[in-house]
């Protein structure tokens, strides 16, 4: 029952994910005052589809002196983080326990460093080598000053546990209770989610997409299906 549950969840994670790319795709087109993905079936939404189709039948570019064990690992780290993750969502229906899972999340969030840290490291090039380190400086910069505005929370309800934070906001939510923290904690959440203004770890303008710039094919698709899955996880 376990493993259904999860594997249904699992499931619409990954379908949200690549619907959220179209959508994404699609509002900063028209920002461009360009329609963005429109020609595979109805306003494109067969285009990420056909995305995925496209990067897992590329070859994948593997460098001769690149570490395979950090080049192959990173990408593989980021996407068991992403997975994992979402095992607390089963939870909420009653499959797992109810009293950690804030410090549970944050645990596994924490190890996104590595992950960024190995993609960075493993092609064995100065460029990829300078995004992560960029990518790892902010995260671990600005994950300390995630945990405090979480337990900012945690002190006014004093447990560890997401499904006793959700049932306590009941009929009036923390967001217009504590305004301040949620305004932090949005940008707190922008900045390790690598999303505009805080993208530096991808500054595609001088590192020319920083960590992963000799990644191709399905493990590139690794790494998007990872940051995605994440950002659709902490929007829940």
């Amino acid at each position: 029952m376990f493993f259904f549950d999860y594997l249904l969840i699992l499931v619409g994670a990954l379908v949200g994910l690549a619907f959220f790319t179209l959508v994404e795709r699609k509002v900063m087109g028209y920002v461009h005052f360009r329609k963005g993905p429109s020609k595979l079936f109805y306003m494109g939404l067969f285009q990420p589809f056909r995305d995925a189709i496209k990067l897992f039948s590329k070859e994948s570019f593997k460098g001769y002196k690149i570490n395979y064990l950090f080049f192959l690992g990173g990408p593989l780290l980021g996407l068991f983080l992403m997975f994992i993750l979402w095992v607390v969502y089963v939870r909420l229906f009653g499959v797992f326990g109810r009293r950690f899972s804030i410090l549970y999340v944050f645990g596994f969030l924490r190890l996104g460093v590595y992950f960024l840290l190995f993609c960075g490291w493993g092609s064995n090039r100065k460029y990829s080598l300078l995004g992560g380190y960029r990518g790892v400086s902010q995260t671990v910069s600005y994950e300390v000053t995630m945990i405090f505005f979480v337990l900012g929370f945690v002190y006014y309800i004093s447990f560890y546990d997401f499904v006793g934070l959700f049932f306590f906001q009941i009929g009036f939510w923390f967001m217009f209770f504590r305004v301040f923290l949620f305004v932090g904690w949005l940008f707190v959440c922008l900045a390790e989610l690598n999303r505009t203004p805080f993208d530096f770890s991808e500054g595609e303008s001088e590192l020319v997409s920083g960590f992963n710039v000799d990644y191709s094919g399905g493990f590139f698709s690794f790494i998007f299906i990872c940051e995605y899955g994440i950002i659709i996880f902490l929007g829940f």
